[in-house]
Parts: C-alpha cells; sequence; structure tokens
C-alpha cells in the first residue's frame, strides 16, 4: 500500500464519469488502480471505459503497483496563481509506469532537482487532503 501524504491542496478536484472511480478508490481505500483491457491485456490512462488502444468496451479497473520510471520533470518557482505560491518550489513529473501507462504526478521529497534524473526509479505516495475530501497521485525517489 502506498504512503499517504497529507497536504493542502491548492485547487478543488473535479472528476468526470471516466475516473471518478480512480479518485474515490485513492481517497477511501488507497488503493491505485488503473483502466485494464481484457481484449488486448493492456493497462491505459487517462480512465475511460474504451479501451484507448484496441477500441474494446470490455475495460474494467484492476490495481495495480504504482512503480515506474521518471519520464521528464520540472520544478516551478514562479507563481503562476495565488494558490500555489505558498506551495513553491513544486516539482511535477511524467512517470512511465511498470504496467505501461505514462501518468502525470507532484514530486515530493526529491531534495536537489538538478540531481533527479529521467529513468530514475519512483513509486507512487497519496497526497491526501481531508479537507477538500480528495486524493492525488505524487511520486517520490526510490
Amino acid at each position: 500500500m502506498a504512503q499517504v501524504l497529507k497536504v493542502n491542496l491548492p485547487f478543488d478536484l473535479r472528476t468526470s464519469h471516466d475516473n471518478d472511480l480512480f479518485y474515490k478508490t485513492a481517497h477511501e481505500k488507497q488503493i491505485f488502480i488503473l483502466p485494464y483491457c481484457n481484449s488486448c491485456d493492456q493497462y491505459f490512462w487517462p480512465g475511460a471505459f474504451i479501451c484507448q488502444h484496441c477500441g474494446s468496451t470490455d475495460v474494467e479497473w484492476k490495481e495495480a503497483s504504482g512503480h515506474g520510471k521518471i519520464y521528464s520533470h520540472v520544478e516551478g518557482r514562479f507563481p503562476f496563481h495565488k494558490a500555489i505560491k505558498e506551495h513553491l518550489p513544486i516539482a511535477i513529473c511524467s512517470v512511465t509506469l511498470d504496467e505501461g501507462p505514462r501518468v502525470f504526478g507532484r514530486l515530493v521529497n526529491y531534495g536537489d532537482i538538478e540531481k533527479v534524473s529521467c529513468d530514475a526509479p519512483v513509486h507512487l505516495v497519496w497526497l491526501q487532503d481531508d479537507e477538500k475530501g480528495c486524493t492525488i497521485m505524487g511520486f517520490e525517489l526510490d
């Protein structure tokens, strides 16, 4: 099970029919799930009820490892919105999961951004805001 970090998110989370189950499962159970196509045996992201690879509707949500490698990353130091000012600097990373899909999340506890490299192994951490009632993906270096 992934670690849960309590945070104050600078935004409210808006979900859709396609991803509501992901965020509800993350917040209530801290379980990492991804859409999985039973027709072509592939995980995909973002959440949908039609496979991005083959177009099949034989899709279900399955638990995933939460492990992967950094594909790219960036550290923001400029407060592009007043709500984010207290959260700076903030690092965002694109992660290629071991299951295949690429996702975005906040990179936490990374120290010096200059020492973070592409292909660095990471694992999922949940960033949970109890006041707003939402939980989002974050990643931490292994």
